[in-house]
């Protein structure tokens, strides 16, 4: 596997080479915001695999015939502390419970920058009272967030969101990133794209005009983006994320 690094320079090379042929003087010198290498990713989903007495967190690759091929996966460094850390003292404890294990399909992670954790638990079976009890235990347990689901259930333990803060210039912003929503996976890069985005409007952009943003999802540009011009349209689709769109504009 390729280092970050290594990754990094080829992306930039073949950024170059496609838009250079754009460039007026035939040369393009992009501005880059490199990531951290590790423990970087504030989303993460698994599905559960089942084997014999044991079951681990897993993924898959296609092999050469392009049949896929499962991988497990016992660490997840690219995944924020707060997820790397927590993933397999939570399997453990899943593991010591046959209620919260059975026919349990997949896990899905959510965190802020500041530790906090939405964990959607999803099953092949429905969710009874005895679930609920085991469930609430093991989001006390970790101080998480919990979700169960099922075919035509969803189980909200506390909230189905988290809140996320980025820095952008002088201001810190609120956001709720909504379970199952859109966020972007690298809050690293989040906050940078937001204050380059800013540093553009103020360089190019006029206080006296308007800016329409389609598919604005829960706010992320929306907010920084409404003190470089006089009037913002944001549409959007997705009820959740627009709820959550209002949140953000009201805090």
């Amino acid at each position: 596997m390729m280092s970050y690094t290594t990754q990094l320079h080829d992306k930039i090379q073949r950024i170059i080479q496609q838009f250079s042929a754009l460039m007026p003087n035939g040369c393009l010198v992009p501005q880059v915001f490199a990531s951290p290498e590790m423990h970087f990713r504030m989303r993460a989903e698994f599905r559960i695999w089942h084997h014999q007495d044991d079951l681990f967190y897993a993924m898959f690759e296609r092999d050469q015939a392009h049949n896929k091929q499962v991988v497990r996966i016992d660490q997840f460094e690219i995944a924020h502390q707060s997820i790397s850390g927590l993933m397999q003292p939570l399997l453990q404890a899943i593991k010591q419970q046959p209620v919260l294990s059975e026919r349990l399909f997949e896990i899905d992670f959510l965190a802020s920058l500041y530790g906090e954790v939405l964990v959607s638990l999803i099953y092949h079976r429905a969710l009874d009272d005895k679930w609920h009890h085991a469930a609430q235990a093991l989001a006390e347990q970790f101080k998480i967030k919990l979700i169960g689901r099922s075919r035509k259930q969803k189980i909200i333990l506390s909230e189905d969101f988290i809140t996320e803060r980025f820095q952008v210039k002088e201001r810190v912003f609120e956001y709720r990133q909504i379970e199952n929503g859109f966020s972007q996976p690298n809050a690293f890069i989040c906050q940078h794209m937001l204050n380059w985005a800013c540093d553009m409007a103020s360089q190019y952009g006029n206080s006296d005009s308007d800016l329409l943003e389609l598919y604005c999802g829960n706010g992320n540009f929306t907010l920084p983006l409404s003190y470089h011009f006089r009037r913002v349209i944001a549409t959007e689709i997705a009820k959740s994320s627009v709820k959550a769109a209002q949140w953000a504009l009201e805090t």
